[in-house]
């Protein structure tokens, strides 16, 4: 029998592994500069919310791809994603 720790632990290290992969593949989206902020687990919904910023070299790079039309980026995007659990292949 497992304890209360040993499966908070085996939590936290899942909400860990997909915090880290959220920052690693949400950038891969955009064809211009983009910064992960907050990523936020969501036990309530089982959700996960991430925080999406433009970066720094976002305004030059959406001009530069629209023919050089001044661009200016404000603000964030966020997203919410369903969290499951199984292999995916259902």
């Amino acid at each position: 029998m497992t304890s209360l720790n040993d499966e908070m632990s085996e939590v936290e290290a899942g909400i860990t592994g997909i915090r880290t992969r959220l920052k690693e593949e949400i950038p891969r989206l955009f064809e211009f500069d983009v910064v992960v902020g907050n990523v936020t687990y969501n036990p309530n919904t089982n959700s996960v919310s991430v925080t999406v910023e433009p970066g720094s070299e976002a305004n030059a790079q959406l001009s530069r791809k629209l023919g050089d039309v001044r661009t200016r980026t404000n603000g964030a995007m966020e997203f919410e994603f369903d969290a499951t659990s199984g292999s995916g292949d259902e």
